[in-house]
């Protein structure tokens, strides 16, 4: 049916009934007012809510109207089990829908409409279609829609089909299609618009929007120069797709937020194609100094729902935005203060791709010269919550959520009655759970002159409906009840079995939160069920325990004038409230606990389409790849239990140590130093030093090569220093949002901030500078750190970076007026990273211990100060006993998969640690009968005397033939100065035998330390590879690099 006009006059209110106060009112000078206590009357003179005579303003009674606007519909009777999905459907928006039509649906919905509309020809992949994104086309009977699978060479049949098309055609794709497209793009030519969903599931398989993860950004920026990319969300998708299709031939890639608002049941306007051009980008806040820059998607639209005044926000509708507005938006006139624009994105190359289109655009502008351009900044976004505090924004209106069964109408009748009212902005958004067996639905009213925000899935409601037992009996169904809302109970209890049926825990939240508690006792199986149910819900929405007149005449025209008296009745006598205020919370009994509910899980798709019947799987069926896509996708077909990763034994950690763990997302491990030994003389300049860590009880496990994560301490003298000069205390707490854990809060004190978490003598970025410019009260101070942040400061910025290796402390104390509290410190200076070191041990052999070889990083400044590493100083320090926080990183360093295969290994100075672990790993295998190849070791340092490390074992390895050749190199105990490259050049010979090796005597080449030597080693490898290979040098040059491909020539330098 079409939409039907929700208005009226409003007469004189009726009385409010006893234990029902109204609860909703909808008033043109008040807004939309849900109202629990019962205060407000019904009806008003202003009211556009429905009346007792249905006319207002001399309009035509409301049935007049409707019948109007129902045309010639032919709607089937309640008998016929279609009649509420023919409803329903009648209002969405279809390819034969007349432009200018009023529709209710989804800006989704509405695309696909357009898309089959204006195209010669739709294409649409298996994988949008799976999240729900142009799965109506199949629907649409054309012979335009083509179906596609996901695979290799997906966009092949697309360039074959536009080589013998003129006319545009439309693909609808998802974030996972992406990459299986990119291949095809540049055979792809003529007039082709690809809509890209950015719907994706998690590895939990939950709902996600993928736009702001890692590596979709970039890959959009990286698309061939003739491909326009586009980004949409909410009802912009329907305006943009408007103009693509009524705009010149073009190829684009449609970005669109699919996930959240796009999804969103709302009312729509058939557009007709436009040929207006797309807004590249839109402006809130725009005087700002601070200025966010993201796509338009879901992170951009939840920024915009919590921007601070005096910040900032460019949402990009394209990667290629006109230069010239970009920088009237983004530059400042001559004396005005330079704005700091920070470029959103999922990962650094994310942001640094998306700054990179910025600038470009910047650059390119014809603006005047004496504009200030901004300062540029990329920073890693993947929610509101990593750029601004967590603020709710609030829904402008009321919020009513619905937990229902899989294939109930109820909501979306709802919906669908109330976007007939002008005076209202109504949204439904669905959120499906296979875990749950049900569908959540969140509907929102509000003035129509209210700014929409985007619905989700933990809204907070003003009324609860719950219609389902089984969703009821697993679902917390309470959480998000607002503070004295409505609790309607669609179950088939009676008032005395209520209280017996809900938990303990229930009856406390409800007493808690005084909730208002309607029970509805409905038959779910009458055929006009869902029609009980919407009188029921307009009962509460007028406060009457008769359906007023006018009422009912409107929802007798929204269904073709089949609303019978006795179903009106019987809702009537269905609907009662409870008194929650007469029940005791029952007591626990000892030594039991009660199992709480569990949280909505959005884990299907959004709406009924991604719910699957609870016996469907169980019924025997042919297989098929949509019984397999439908496994795939719901959690509990891959429910596993949780296990734990770290068998750490808490109770044998020294008491707080636990709780001093840095805060970072790493699977990090407790261990303790058991030795702690310098390798060079006391008396020589390089303190290089071996490190023993015990991981017993831990479950670290490690593999020959990798790197430990050390998660280091700042000197804990140097941080008692500053904070005397800064004025802190040192005992002092500091609350501050989780970096691990989104929501939650962290509290220290402030020694253990600036020792354990904040980088404080590490050394700073640009953007340091700028936020202290900010800060700075004298205005010397302040113009010299907006300097050093700007473009024109980068030789100083350099110099202070580089030669006089300034920390954060130092920037303080050069710029005294520019002092933070140590709240914005923590927010100003990043958190200490682990540094990572390879191993040199092997855990077969050594079992579970973890040995380093490490050299002390330290120097003279450039005003002669001493200035140290910060984390070999504190890896220096430790003595036996105590406990650092480590983490383990894979490596490039493997050893080759046949035992049997050559190692030559080439290390300088502390380069030496993963053959170290090498060597072990092939003694410990020759000790337990395992035949291997020979290794080939090259070692270079200064001194034999004083830096031959692990020189003893060295010859001992020798000896028992465990390393069968080594070529030792020691700089400066000659005049002749002999590097590794000529103990190599020496062995030539063996090198081109070794390396030219087939099958089991193919070696393995390996090199660690710093970068230096890296071009005279090659130069050796391709000389022992032409001199006794017979190569000529590019085929020498070419075998490198084929030995690079299968990873048997691999390089780990600094």
């Amino acid at each position: 049916m079409a939409p039907t006009v929700l208005t009226s006059a409003l007469t004189s209110a009726p009385g409010v009934p006893a234990q029902k106060s109204q609860i909703a009112t909808v008033k043109n000078d008040a807004g939309l007012n849900l109202d629990s206590d019962g205060s407000a009357t019904p009806y008003s003179s202003s009211s556009t809510a429905v009346s007792e005579d249905g006319e207002k303003d001399g309009s035509k009674s409301i049935p007049e109207a409707v019948s109007q606007a129902l045309g010639d519909v032919s709607t089937p009777s309640f008998t016929d089990s279609t009649y509420f999905n023919h409803l329903l459907s009648s209002s969405l928006p279809v390819p034969s829908t007349k432009t200018g039509s009023t529709v209710f649906g989804s800006a989704i919905e509405t695309l696909e409409a357009l898309a089959v509309k204006y195209s010669e020809s739709v294409w649409v992949y298996d994988d949008a279609v799976q999240v729900g994104f142009g799965s109506r086309l199949a629907g649409f009977e054309s012979s335009k829609v083509h179906e596609l699978q996901t695979r290799d060479g997906a966009g092949l049949e697309l360039a074959g089909y536009a080589k013998r098309s003129s006319g545009r055609f439309t693909v609808f794709a998802s974030i996972k299609t992406l990459p299986y497209l990119v291949p095809s793009l540049t055979s792809i030519d003529g007039n082709v618009i690809i809509n890209l969903a950015t719907t994706s599931t998690t590895e939990s398989l939950e709902i996600t929007d993928a736009l702001h993860t890692p590596g979709v950004v970039q890959a959009l920026a990286s698309l061939p120069q003739d491909w326009e990319v586009v980004f949409s969300s909410g009802k912009k998708i329907v305006e943009t797709a408007s103009k693509l299709y009524g705009g010149e031939a073009r190829k684009v890639v449609h970005v669109i937020e699919s996930t959240f608002s796009g999804r969103e049941t709302s009312s729509f306007v058939l557009p007709s194609p436009q040929s207006a051009q797309i807004e590249d980008f839109t402006t809130l806040n725009g005087n700002a100094s601070a200025i966010f820059v993201a796509p338009a998607g879901k992170l951009a639209s939840s920024i915009a729902a919590t921007l601070p005044q005096g910040t900032g926000l460019i949402t990009l509708n394209t990667l290629s935005p006109k230069s010239d507005a970009l920088s009237a938006a983004l530059t400042s006139s001559e004396g005005a203060e330079r704005k700091i624009v920070s470029v959103l994105g999922a990962s650094k190359t994310d942001a640094e791709a998306l700054k990179a289109a910025v600038l470009a655009s910047l650059y390119a502008a014809s603006g005047s010269s004496k504009a200030v351009l901004p300062t540029v900044k990329s920073v890693v976004a993947t929610s509101v919550s990593d750029v601004l505090p967590i603020i709710s924004a609030g829904n402008p209106g009321k919020v009513v959520s619905f937990y229902t069964g899989l294939s109930s109408p109820f909501p979306q009748l709802l919906a669908h009655l109330f976007l007939s009212s002008p005076s209202l902005s109504t949204h439904l958004a669905q959120f499906g759970s296979a875990s749950a067996r049900g569908v959540k639905s969140v509907l929102s009213l509000s003035p129509s002159t209210a700014v929409a925000t985007e619905l989700d899935v933990n809204e907070s409601a003003d009324v609860t409906w719950v219609s389902d037992a089984n969703v009821f009996k697993s679902t917390d169904v309470f959480a998000d009840a607002k503070q004295g809302s409505i609790l309607v109970l669609e179950l088939p209890w009676s008032e005395e079995e209520l209280p017996l049926k809900l938990t303990r825990k229930e009856i406390a939240t409800i007493k808690e939160k005084k909730l208002r508690v309607f029970l509805l006792d409905l038959d779910a199986s009458h055929p006009v069920h869902p029609i009980q149910e919407q009188v029921a819900f307009l009962l509460l929405y007028t406060g009457q325990q008769k359906l007023a007149g006018g009422v009912w005449k409107v929802l007798d025209a929204f269904h073709n004038h089949q609303v019978a008296r006795e179903d009106v009745e019987a809702a009537q006598a269905a609907l009662f409230e409870s008194k929650p205020s007469a029940w005791e919370v029952p007591e626990l009994e000892e030594g039991k606990t009660e199992k709480d509910k569990a949280a909505w899980e959005w884990d299907a798709l959004p709406g009924l389409a991604g719910a699957v019947a609870a016996n469907e799987d169980e019924k025997p069926t042919v297989a098929s790849w949509e019984l397999a896509a439908r496994h795939l996708f719901f959690r509990e077909a891959f429910a596993v239990p949780d296990v734990k990763t770290v068998d750490e034994d808490a109770s044998s950690i020294t008491p707080g140590i636990a709780a001093l763990r840095p805060s970072q997302a790493d699977e990090t491990f407790l261990v303790t130093v058991t030795e702690n030994r310098r390798l060079t003389p006391a008396t020589y300049d390089r303190n290089v030093f071996h490190l023993e860590l015990d991981s017993t009880g831990t479950g670290l496990k490690y593999e020959i090569g990798e790197a430990i994560g050390i998660h280091g301490w700042n000197d804990a003298e140097e941080v008692l220093d500053f904070c005397n000069w800064y004025g802190l205390n040192p005992d002092a707490l500091v609350t501050f949002a989780s970096p691990v854990k989104a929501g939650t809060m962290e509290t220290r004190t402030i020694f253990q901030l600036l020792q354990q978490n904040v980088d404080l003598f590490g050394r700073p970025g640009k953007a340091f500078y700028a936020a202290l410019a900010k800060l700075a009260t004298a205005k010397a101070d302040a113009m010299t750190l907006k300097f050093i942040s700007a473009p024109e400061g980068a030789e100083l910025f350099k110099r202070m970076a580089e030669k006089e290796t300034v920390t954060f402390a130092d920037v303080l104390k050069k710029f005294k007026t520019a002092r933070p509290g140590v709240e914005e410190l923590v927010s100003l200076i990043p958190e200490i990273k682990p540094r990572h070191y390879s191993i040199a041990s092997s855990q077969k052999a050594v079992g579970d211990k973890v040995e380093l070889l490490i050299v002390t990083v330290d120097w003279l400044d450039s005003k002669g100060s001493p200035r140290f590493g910060q984390c070999t100083r504190y890896l220096a320090a430790l003595k036996p006993g105590s406990k650092v926080t480590v983490s383990i990183k894979p490596s490039v360093m493997k050893l080759p998969p046949d035992d049997k295969q050559p190692i030559i290994m080439a290390g300088l100075g502390t380069g030496a640690a993963p053959f170290r672990a090498f060597m072990q790993h092939r003694a410990w295998q020759r000790s337990q009968g395992v035949e291997v190849g020979p290794l080939i070791y090259y070692f270079g340092s200064r001194y034999r005397s004083q830096e031959y490390l692990y020189g003893e074992e060295i010859e001992a390895y020798i000896a028992s033939g465990v390393i069968s050749h080594a070529g030792l190199a020691f700089s400066r105990d000659s005049d002749s100065k002999t590097y590794i490259q000529h103990k190599m050049s020496a062995d030539k010979k063996m090198l081109n035998k070794l390396l030219s090796g087939k099958g089991s005597e193919a070696a393995y080449f390996y090199l660690c330390g710093p970068t230096w030597p890296v071009p005279d080693v090659y130069e050796a490898l391709v000389g022992s590879l032409t001199e006794e290979g017979g190569l000529e040098r590019t085929e020498a040059e070419e075998f490198i690099e084929e030995l690079k491909e299968e990873e048997r020539y691999v390089l780990e330098v600094y």
